[in-house]
């Protein structure tokens, strides 16, 4: 049980069929997934994947997912040429101003906090927004990312790309 583990664990192992994809504690399990399937594992809902094509060189700060440019962490090694953006929900912010553009698909009250699912060309989208808020399904909205906490994953080996949001935890 995932929930029971990330409560009680001071250090937490992720499995793929035996084979370790992840042993840290559980913040760091949580914030700074090494795979994809970490990402995709570990979380209610899981963390956001947002396919696109392109080379990131290293230093980079900027994604482009189409035409929208993306900020992003540092990237410490360069980087694609297929690429998936990996952010949690809590880290997705409805913004006019945001660079990617979404249509709004459902959402779904869970008391204090509501889950907006949202379209974009690069995949679907679930912001954890709080329930006061009042979001239309149909709607157009803009999409910001908390850079900081973006997740770059290398979509043929499913591995993190290191940036410097990770570089504490990367494993490589």
């Amino acid at each position: 049980d995932q929930l029971e583990a990330m409560q009680m664990g001071d250090k937490i192992v992720v499995m793929n069929h035996g084979v370790v994809e992840q042993f840290g504690t559980p913040q760091d399990v949580y914030d700074h997934p090494e795979t994809l399937f970490v990402a995709d594992f570990i979380g209610s809902p899981p963390m956001n994947v947002l396919s696109f094509e392109g080379r990131l060189a290293r230093g980079a700060g900027v994604a482009m997912l189409g035409e929208a440019a993306v900020p992003v962490p540092e990237v410490l090694s360069e980087a694609g040429p297929r690429l998936v953006l990996g952010v949690r929900p809590e880290h997705v912010v409805p913004d006019d101003a945001g660079p990617l553009r979404a249509r709004i698909e459902a959402t779904e009250y869970l008391g204090t906090t509501q889950i907006v699912t949202l379209s974009s060309p690069h995949g679907m989208v679930r912001s954890r927004r709080p329930a006061a808020e009042v979001y239309r399904v149909g709607d157009l909205a803009g999409l910001r990312l908390m850079t900081e906490r973006i997740t770059l994953f290398d979509a043929a080996t499913g591995r993190a790309v290191p940036t410097a949001a990770n570089a504490g935890v990367h494993r490589g």
